[in-house]
């Protein structure tokens, strides 16, 4: 089996194990008060994984998952890659140099005011 249909296989399991999880809220038959309370109680406790791992999830992961179906059906549970992987998130020297300098400068300004600042500057 190559690495793409394995990949594949693999998504569509995790795909169906999230569906799992929220097919009685889609269904309309959770027994809790609400269905909040059903993620709640749902999370509480670690969920084990198709590969056999386990793994906590918040119970708002499992109301993304809901509208994420909502909106795109099966597929859209299907986890996707990260648009930036394999490349650095780091900041190299000269980025780190400019914020600093305009902290210097500006000793008030927040995170998000120095990120607009230097997309402005660019």
């Amino acid at each position: 089996m190559s690495k793409e249909t394995e990949t594949m296989k693999h998504n569509a399991e995790v795909a169906q194990f999230r569906f799992a999880l929220i097919a009685p809220v889609i269904q309309g038959l959770f027994p809790d008060a609400s269905a909040t309370a059903y993620y709640k109680r749902v999370s509480a406790a670690p969920l084990t994984l198709p590969d056999g791992t386990s793994v906590k999830y918040s119970y708002k992961t499992l109301e993304k998952w809901k509208s994420l179906y909502s909106t795109g059906g099966l597929d859209a549970l299907m986890p996707v890659s990260r648009s930036d992987k394999g490349t650095s998130r780091s900041l190299n020297d000269e980025a780190v140099a400019e914020i600093y300098r305009i902290k210097k400068e500006y000793p008030r300004m927040n995170a998000t005011q120095i990120h607009e600042r230097l997309v402005q500057e660019s």
